[in-house]
């Protein structure tokens, strides 16, 4: 199942990497959505996979593609000229970095502990002690992330509202 759905967020992952239509760009986003959501089951961890549903392919990925069709009225100009010795830089540069992040985690204490230890199951994860902590440890941040998304809705109208 793991492979599975890691295939699913990586393939989902790709297309919308590779995709020139933006719209379908985003239904790609959503399947990756749905293979990370998958992950977080595989994860015993239902709350956080239900978040991941509900908040970013349900809220965020509408709110991405509301913006683009407002504000994108009109069709992009075509790239003047190819630019190949910038994409195969980008791919080495990708490459050298992909592999300074395995190397690196390869190489960390965490991952050298758990193979001596063996992985121990943490405790799952429900939806009391998701609201707790929010509510009484992260008050301040959530209210100011609320702000933040009506002041973003707020600005949205008003790019696409000139004449108010």
């Amino acid at each position: 199942m793991f492979l599975a759905f890691a295939l699913i967020t990586l393939l989902g992952a790709l297309g919308m990497l590779l995709q020139k239509n933006i719209i379908v760009a985003g239904l790609c986003m959503v399947a990756s959505f749905f293979g990370v959501a998958g992950l977080f089951v595989l994860l015993a961890n239902p709350v956080a996979a239900a978040l991941q549903i509900i908040v970013y392919t349900g809220a965020i990925l509408v709110l991405v593609l509301f913006v683009i069709m407002m504000l994108n009225s009109h069709e992009e100009e075509p790239a003047e000229t190819s630019r190949p010795i910038q994409r195969w830089v980008s791919v080495i540069l990708s490459l050298a970095l992909a592999v300074g992040a395995v190397k690196l985690v390869l190489a960390s204490k965490g991952l050298q502990q758990l193979a001596e230890k063996g992985a121990a199951v943490p405790p799952a994860v429900t939806l009391q002690g998701v609201g707790a902590v929010l509510f009484a440890d992260h008050l301040l941040g959530f209210e100011v992330a609320g702000l933040m998304l009506l002041a973003a809705m707020v600005g949205a109208v008003a790019l696409t509202k000139r004449n108010l």
